[in-house]
């Protein structure tokens, strides 16, 4: 899978994107997808593509909001909340729908600096075993290098991009 999406883990609506910068910046989308209008005012402090990075970030910090794009491997799954139970429930009641038992899973959670690796159907063990808090209590706290991080998303998009 190679498709990107946005999705709101309060709502579970989730929408199939091209690019998540310029789907969220179209005029509509932010509203359908449950940005609160004032994060929707402050899009314009950013400049489209340069700020490409620091935008998707801090628009996932002030909205609850998940970012997820697959990777042919693996899918990505990205976010800021403080809170566990929301992200998780929506990325299982998402992954229920696209993955499979051996479908390699990457998330990570900005607001809290944990990232974990997990198969689909090592997750579904956790979950059922040990709650939400399972998933990401092996998850490694590392601090993300945002410079590395933002690197990589820059080449990912130049890749979706170029097709």
């Amino acid at each position: 899978m190679k498709d990107g999406f946005w999705l709101n883990y309060r709502t579970d609506k989730a929408f199939v994107i091209d690019e998540h910068e310029m789907w969220l910046r179209r005029p509509g989308n932010a509203e359908k997808l449950g940005v609160p209008q004032k994060v929707i005012d402050g899009f314009s402090n950013f400049a489209i593509a340069r700020d490409r990075n620091k935008f998707l970030i801090w628009v996932m910090q002030h909205a609850p909001i998940m970012r997820i794009r697959g990777h042919g491997a693996y899918t990505a799954f990205e976010y800021s909340s403080r809170s566990r139970s929301n992200p998780i429930d929506a990325i299982w009641i998402w992954g229920k729908k696209k993955l499979g038992p051996f479908s390699n899973m990457f998330i990570a959670n900005f607001a809290t600096n944990e990232k974990t690796n997990i198969r689909w159907g090592d997750f579904l063990d956790a979950v059922d075993s040990g709650g939400y808090e399972a998933v990401m209590r092996a998850a490694s706290t590392e601090t993300f290098e945002w410079g590395k991080v933002a690197a990589e998303l820059l080449e990912m998009s130049k890749k979706l991009i170029e097709g």
